[in-house]
Protein backbone atom coordinates (compact mmCIF):
# COMPACT_ATOMS: atom_id res chain seq x y z
CA UNK A 1 0.00 0.00 0.00
CA UNK A 2 1.40 3.60 -0.90
CA UNK A 3 2.49 5.78 1.84
CA UNK A 4 -1.16 7.22 3.57
CA UNK A 5 0.86 10.73 4.14
CA UNK A 6 2.16 10.42 0.68
CA UNK A 7 -1.07 9.75 -0.93
CA UNK A 8 -2.59 12.50 0.86
CA UNK A 9 0.07 14.62 -0.31
CA UNK A 10 -0.62 13.86 -3.35
CA UNK A 11 -4.11 14.23 -3.57
CA UNK A 12 -3.64 17.96 -2.15
CA UNK A 13 -5.36 17.41 0.96
CA UNK A 14 -2.39 16.73 3.49
CA UNK A 15 0.03 19.56 2.81
CA UNK A 16 -3.21 22.18 2.58
CA UNK A 17 -4.13 20.67 6.19
CA UNK A 18 -0.69 21.27 7.87
CA UNK A 19 0.33 25.14 7.76
CA UNK A 20 3.45 26.51 10.61
CA UNK A 21 2.00 26.36 13.99
CA UNK A 22 3.44 29.51 15.96
CA UNK A 23 1.53 27.98 18.81
CA UNK A 24 1.17 24.45 20.14
CA UNK A 25 -2.03 23.21 20.90
CA UNK A 26 -1.00 23.57 24.51
CA UNK A 27 -0.58 26.98 24.79
CA UNK A 28 -3.97 27.56 22.59
CA UNK A 29 -6.17 25.57 24.07
CA UNK A 30 -5.02 26.92 27.97
CA UNK A 31 -5.41 29.98 26.64
CA UNK A 32 -8.44 30.02 25.66
CA UNK A 33 -9.71 27.95 28.45
CA UNK A 34 -8.81 30.29 30.84
CA UNK A 35 -9.96 33.01 29.29
CA UNK A 36 -13.48 31.13 29.58
CA UNK A 37 -13.18 30.18 33.35
CA UNK A 38 -12.41 33.87 33.49
CA UNK A 39 -15.47 34.89 31.94
CA UNK A 40 -17.71 32.74 34.11
CA UNK A 41 -19.49 34.09 37.86
CA UNK A 42 -18.78 32.02 40.67
CA UNK A 43 -22.04 29.84 40.17
CA UNK A 44 -21.07 29.19 36.72
CA UNK A 45 -17.56 28.00 37.33
CA UNK A 46 -18.93 25.83 39.58
CA UNK A 47 -21.05 23.86 37.55
CA UNK A 48 -18.17 23.73 34.33
CA UNK A 49 -15.12 22.55 36.39
CA UNK A 50 -14.33 19.37 37.65
CA UNK A 51 -11.67 17.43 38.89
CA UNK A 52 -9.12 15.66 36.06
CA UNK A 53 -9.85 12.69 38.29
CA UNK A 54 -13.58 13.31 38.38
CA UNK A 55 -15.57 10.35 37.20
CA UNK A 56 -17.62 12.49 35.00
CA UNK A 57 -14.85 12.90 32.86
CA UNK A 58 -15.09 9.64 31.38
CA UNK A 59 -19.12 9.60 31.14
CA UNK A 60 -19.77 10.52 27.88
CA UNK A 61 -22.89 9.70 26.02
CA UNK A 62 -25.07 10.93 22.34
CA UNK A 63 -27.83 10.41 23.05
CA UNK A 64 -30.52 13.27 24.75
CA UNK A 65 -29.69 12.93 28.02
CA UNK A 66 -29.41 14.45 31.82
CA UNK A 67 -25.81 16.13 31.69
CA UNK A 68 -23.04 17.56 33.87
CA UNK A 69 -21.36 20.91 33.03
CA UNK A 70 -22.17 24.19 31.75
CA UNK A 71 -25.01 24.58 28.67
CA UNK A 72 -25.03 27.32 26.46
CA UNK A 73 -28.07 28.21 27.37
CA UNK A 74 -26.90 29.12 30.73
CA UNK A 75 -24.10 32.05 29.23
CA UNK A 76 -24.40 35.80 28.25
CA UNK A 77 -23.33 36.23 24.13
CA UNK A 78 -19.68 36.77 25.46
CA UNK A 79 -19.35 33.96 27.61
CA UNK A 80 -20.36 31.84 24.66
CA UNK A 81 -17.87 33.23 21.87
CA UNK A 82 -15.38 32.55 24.42
CA UNK A 83 -16.92 28.65 25.16
CA UNK A 84 -16.74 28.78 20.90
CA UNK A 85 -12.66 30.30 21.11
CA UNK A 86 -11.73 26.72 22.86
CA UNK A 87 -13.55 24.86 20.10
CA UNK A 88 -12.07 26.30 17.59
CA UNK A 89 -8.61 25.68 18.59
CA UNK A 90 -9.35 21.99 18.85
CA UNK A 91 -10.51 21.25 15.62
CA UNK A 92 -10.16 22.01 12.49
CA UNK A 93 -11.85 24.82 10.30
CA UNK A 94 -14.02 21.82 8.78
CA UNK A 95 -14.59 20.01 12.11
CA UNK A 96 -15.43 23.45 14.02
CA UNK A 97 -18.65 23.92 11.24
CA UNK A 98 -19.43 20.69 11.28
CA UNK A 99 -20.30 20.48 15.10
CA UNK A 100 -21.81 23.94 14.59
CA UNK A 101 -24.18 22.23 12.14
CA UNK A 102 -24.93 19.47 14.08
CA UNK A 103 -26.42 21.80 17.02
CA UNK A 104 -28.11 24.15 14.09
CA UNK A 105 -29.70 20.60 13.07
CA UNK A 106 -31.60 20.46 16.68
CA UNK A 107 -33.77 23.60 15.48
CA UNK A 108 -34.60 21.08 12.81
CA UNK A 109 -35.86 18.31 14.97
CA UNK A 110 -37.22 20.72 16.72
CA UNK A 111 -39.45 22.06 14.07
CA UNK A 112 -40.41 18.41 12.35
CA UNK A 113 -40.99 16.51 15.68
CA UNK A 114 -43.29 19.69 17.09
CA UNK A 115 -42.75 18.21 20.33
CA UNK A 116 -43.63 14.66 20.00
CA UNK A 117 -39.86 13.73 20.66
CA UNK A 118 -37.38 14.65 23.42
CA UNK A 119 -36.92 18.39 23.87
CA UNK A 120 -34.56 19.80 21.16
CA UNK A 121 -32.82 22.76 22.02
CA UNK A 122 -29.76 23.91 19.81
CA UNK A 123 -28.58 25.84 23.24
CA UNK A 124 -28.77 22.41 25.64
CA UNK A 125 -24.38 21.97 24.87
CA UNK A 126 -22.94 21.48 27.76
CA UNK A 127 -18.94 22.83 28.30
CA UNK A 128 -16.84 21.08 31.01
CA UNK A 129 -13.05 21.18 31.91
CA UNK A 130 -11.41 18.53 33.83
CA UNK A 131 -8.79 20.11 35.92
CA UNK A 132 -6.71 23.30 35.58
CA UNK A 133 -6.06 24.66 32.26
CA UNK A 134 -2.27 24.92 32.27
CA UNK A 135 0.11 25.51 29.50
CA UNK A 136 2.33 22.65 30.52
CA UNK A 137 -0.46 21.16 32.63
CA UNK A 138 -2.51 17.57 32.93
CA UNK A 139 -6.24 18.69 32.04
CA UNK A 140 -8.74 18.10 29.90
CA UNK A 141 -12.28 19.45 28.30
CA UNK A 142 -16.06 17.99 26.81
CA UNK A 143 -18.10 20.27 24.78
CA UNK A 144 -21.21 17.35 24.43
CA UNK A 145 -24.99 17.29 23.64
CA UNK A 146 -27.35 15.44 21.55
CA UNK A 147 -25.23 14.22 18.69
CA UNK A 148 -22.02 15.54 19.87
CA UNK A 149 -19.70 14.39 21.85
CA UNK A 150 -16.22 15.88 21.70
CA UNK A 151 -12.98 15.12 23.93
CA UNK A 152 -10.09 16.37 24.37
CA UNK A 153 -7.07 15.57 26.79
CA UNK A 154 -3.73 16.99 27.45
CA UNK A 155 -0.60 15.69 29.76
CA UNK A 156 1.81 17.68 30.66
CA UNK A 157 0.95 20.73 28.23
CA UNK A 158 0.73 18.03 25.12
CA UNK A 159 -2.56 17.52 23.32
CA UNK A 160 -2.73 13.39 23.05
CA UNK A 161 -5.89 12.58 22.83
CA UNK A 162 -9.19 13.83 20.66
CA UNK A 163 -11.29 10.65 21.61
CA UNK A 164 -13.76 9.12 22.18
CA UNK A 165 -15.20 11.63 19.27
CA UNK A 166 -18.76 11.54 17.72
CA UNK A 167 -20.42 13.36 15.31
CA UNK A 168 -23.92 12.32 14.01
CA UNK A 169 -26.61 13.81 11.72
CA UNK A 170 -30.79 13.47 11.75
CA UNK A 171 -31.57 13.89 9.26
CA UNK A 172 -28.57 12.57 7.50
CA UNK A 173 -29.77 14.77 4.10
CA UNK A 174 -32.99 17.42 4.59
CA UNK A 175 -35.55 16.47 2.31
CA UNK A 176 -37.85 18.70 0.18
CA UNK A 177 -40.76 18.47 2.64
CA UNK A 178 -38.24 19.32 6.10
CA UNK A 179 -37.50 22.29 7.22
CA UNK A 180 -33.86 23.74 7.11
CA UNK A 181 -31.86 23.86 4.09
CA UNK A 182 -33.06 21.58 1.67
CA UNK A 183 -30.52 18.99 0.41
CA UNK A 184 -28.28 19.65 3.06
CA UNK A 185 -26.38 16.74 3.76
CA UNK A 186 -23.57 16.76 6.95
CA UNK A 187 -21.93 13.47 6.84
CA UNK A 188 -22.22 13.28 3.18
CA UNK A 189 -18.68 12.69 2.38
CA UNK A 190 -18.27 9.92 5.65
CA UNK A 191 -21.28 7.73 4.89
CA UNK A 192 -20.38 8.36 0.61
CA UNK A 193 -17.06 7.25 0.68
CA UNK A 194 -17.65 4.27 2.55
CA UNK A 195 -20.43 3.23 0.17
CA UNK A 196 -18.01 3.94 -2.71
CA UNK A 197 -15.33 1.74 -1.65
CA UNK A 198 -17.78 -1.11 -0.56
CA UNK A 199 -19.91 -1.04 -4.25
CA UNK A 200 -15.92 -0.94 -5.70
CA UNK A 201 -15.51 -4.70 -4.27
CA UNK A 202 -15.41 -7.46 -6.66
CA UNK A 203 -17.18 -10.79 -5.84
CA UNK A 204 -14.10 -12.16 -4.41
CA UNK A 205 -13.35 -9.14 -1.99
CA UNK A 206 -16.98 -9.17 -0.98
CA UNK A 207 -16.28 -12.54 0.41
CA UNK A 208 -13.78 -11.19 3.04
CA UNK A 209 -15.08 -6.99 3.35
CA UNK A 210 -18.63 -7.73 3.35
CA UNK A 211 -20.47 -9.14 6.66
CA UNK A 212 -23.27 -11.82 6.23
CA UNK A 213 -25.74 -10.19 8.90
CA UNK A 214 -28.87 -7.76 9.58
CA UNK A 215 -27.67 -4.14 9.21
CA UNK A 216 -26.44 -3.20 12.44
CA UNK A 217 -28.44 -0.54 13.94
CA UNK A 218 -25.80 1.50 15.32
CA UNK A 219 -21.69 1.63 16.10
CA UNK A 220 -20.90 -1.21 17.65
CA UNK A 221 -18.92 0.70 20.70
CA UNK A 222 -21.44 2.75 21.49
CA UNK A 223 -20.75 5.04 24.31
CA UNK A 224 -18.77 2.54 26.29
CA UNK A 225 -15.78 4.46 28.29
CA UNK A 226 -13.43 2.02 26.88
CA UNK A 227 -13.36 0.12 23.71
CA UNK A 228 -12.12 -3.03 24.74
CA UNK A 229 -10.85 -5.41 22.14
CA UNK A 230 -12.56 -2.86 19.67
CA UNK A 231 -14.86 -4.65 17.56
CA UNK A 232 -14.87 -8.92 16.96
CA UNK A 233 -15.92 -8.88 13.32
CA UNK A 234 -13.42 -8.64 10.53
CA UNK A 235 -13.16 -7.74 6.87
CA UNK A 236 -11.25 -7.27 4.08
CA UNK A 237 -7.30 -6.09 4.45
CA UNK A 238 -6.06 -2.68 3.02
CA UNK A 239 -3.66 -5.41 1.69
CA UNK A 240 -5.91 -6.76 -0.53
CA UNK A 241 -7.27 -3.86 -2.15
CA UNK A 242 -6.15 -2.59 -5.46
CA UNK A 243 -4.71 0.91 -5.76
CA UNK A 244 -7.79 3.02 -6.56
CA UNK A 245 -9.57 1.47 -3.34
CA UNK A 246 -6.78 2.24 -1.03
CA UNK A 247 -7.44 5.83 -2.31
CA UNK A 248 -10.69 5.93 -1.30
CA UNK A 249 -9.90 4.23 2.26
CA UNK A 250 -7.09 6.73 2.40
CA UNK A 251 -9.90 9.48 2.24
CA UNK A 252 -12.13 8.27 4.57
CA UNK A 253 -9.86 7.70 7.11
CA UNK A 254 -8.46 11.48 6.37
CA UNK A 255 -12.02 12.86 6.53
CA UNK A 256 -12.45 11.64 10.31
CA UNK A 257 -8.82 12.43 11.12
CA UNK A 258 -8.92 16.05 9.66
CA UNK A 259 -11.79 17.56 12.28
CA UNK A 260 -9.23 18.15 14.65
CA UNK A 261 -6.69 20.82 14.62
CA UNK A 262 -4.22 20.52 12.12
CA UNK A 263 -0.99 19.68 13.72
CA UNK A 264 -2.76 16.98 15.87
CA UNK A 265 -4.18 15.44 12.87
CA UNK A 266 -0.44 15.30 11.13
CA UNK A 267 0.66 13.54 14.07
CA UNK A 268 -2.10 10.95 14.03
CA UNK A 269 -2.14 10.38 10.21
CA UNK A 270 1.39 9.51 10.63
CA UNK A 271 0.63 7.24 13.29
CA UNK A 272 -1.97 5.79 10.98
CA UNK A 273 0.81 5.23 8.13
CA UNK A 274 3.36 3.33 9.99
CA UNK A 275 0.61 0.28 10.67
CA UNK A 276 -1.14 1.24 7.22
CA UNK A 277 -1.21 -2.46 6.21
CA UNK A 278 -2.68 -3.76 9.08
CA UNK A 279 -6.05 -1.61 8.56
CA UNK A 280 -9.33 -3.95 7.53
CA UNK A 281 -12.68 -2.33 6.51
CA UNK A 282 -15.70 -3.99 6.74
CA UNK A 283 -19.35 -3.37 5.29
CA UNK A 284 -23.44 -4.22 6.18
CA UNK A 285 -26.09 -3.78 4.87
CA UNK A 286 -27.17 -2.14 1.70
CA UNK A 287 -25.22 -0.53 -1.24
CA UNK A 288 -28.15 1.99 -2.52
CA UNK A 289 -28.85 5.16 -0.94
CA UNK A 290 -31.79 4.86 1.29
CA UNK A 291 -30.82 1.73 2.80
CA UNK A 292 -29.50 0.84 6.26
CA UNK A 293 -26.19 -0.09 6.11
CA UNK A 294 -22.70 0.45 8.36
CA UNK A 295 -18.99 -0.06 7.69
CA UNK A 296 -15.75 0.28 9.92
CA UNK A 297 -12.04 1.24 9.56
CA UNK A 298 -10.04 -0.53 12.14
CA UNK A 299 -6.30 -0.86 13.33
CA UNK A 300 -4.34 -2.43 15.68
CA UNK A 301 -5.63 0.37 18.29
CA UNK A 302 -7.99 2.48 16.43
CA UNK A 303 -11.83 2.17 14.83
CA UNK A 304 -14.18 4.23 12.62
CA UNK A 305 -17.09 3.46 12.45
CA UNK A 306 -20.53 4.64 10.87
CA UNK A 307 -23.78 3.36 10.86
CA UNK A 308 -27.14 4.59 9.00
CA UNK A 309 -30.01 2.84 10.16
CA UNK A 310 -32.72 4.62 11.60
CA UNK A 311 -35.26 6.98 10.30
CA UNK A 312 -35.11 5.23 6.71
CA UNK A 313 -31.43 5.37 6.67
CA UNK A 314 -31.38 8.97 6.85
CA UNK A 315 -30.51 9.19 10.18
CA UNK A 316 -26.37 8.98 10.46
CA UNK A 317 -24.16 8.53 13.07
CA UNK A 318 -19.71 7.86 13.18
CA UNK A 319 -17.26 7.68 15.61
CA UNK A 320 -13.81 7.37 16.08
CA UNK A 321 -12.25 5.61 19.15
CA UNK A 322 -8.88 4.59 20.29
CA UNK A 323 -8.69 1.39 22.68
CA UNK A 324 -5.04 3.30 23.62
CA UNK A 325 -5.63 6.76 23.95
CA UNK A 326 -9.27 7.16 24.69
CA UNK A 327 -9.27 9.88 27.19
CA UNK A 328 -5.52 9.07 27.44
CA UNK A 329 -5.61 6.13 29.40
CA UNK A 330 -2.13 5.00 28.15
CA UNK A 331 -0.52 8.55 27.94
CA UNK A 332 -1.62 9.15 31.48
CA UNK A 333 -0.71 5.80 32.63
CA UNK A 334 2.97 6.19 30.98
CA UNK A 335 3.44 9.75 32.16
CA UNK A 336 2.41 8.13 36.05
CA UNK A 337 5.29 5.68 35.83
CA UNK A 338 7.35 8.31 34.54
CA UNK A 339 6.75 10.33 37.80
CA UNK A 340 6.69 7.30 40.19
CA UNK A 341 10.31 6.60 38.49
CA UNK A 342 11.46 10.40 39.60
CA UNK A 343 11.97 11.11 35.90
Amino acid sequence: MRSLTRLLCALGLLAAAVPAFAHTAGEELSSAASAFLGSLNAEQKAKATFGFDDAERTNWIFVPSARKGLPLKEMNPGQRHFAQAILSVALSGRGHMKAEQIMALEQVLLELEKGSGPKRDSDNYFVSLFGQPDVKGTWGFRWEGHHLSLNFTLVDGELVSSTPSFFASNPGKIKADQPGPVGFELLKYEDDLGRQLAKSLTAEQRKQGFLNKDPFKDVLTGNKQKADGLIKHRGIAATDLNAEQKQMLGKIVYEYVSRTRPDFAARELKAIDAVKDSLVFAWNGGLEVGEPHYYSIQGPTFLFELANFQGGANHVHASWRDLKKDFAYDPLRAHAKEHAAGK
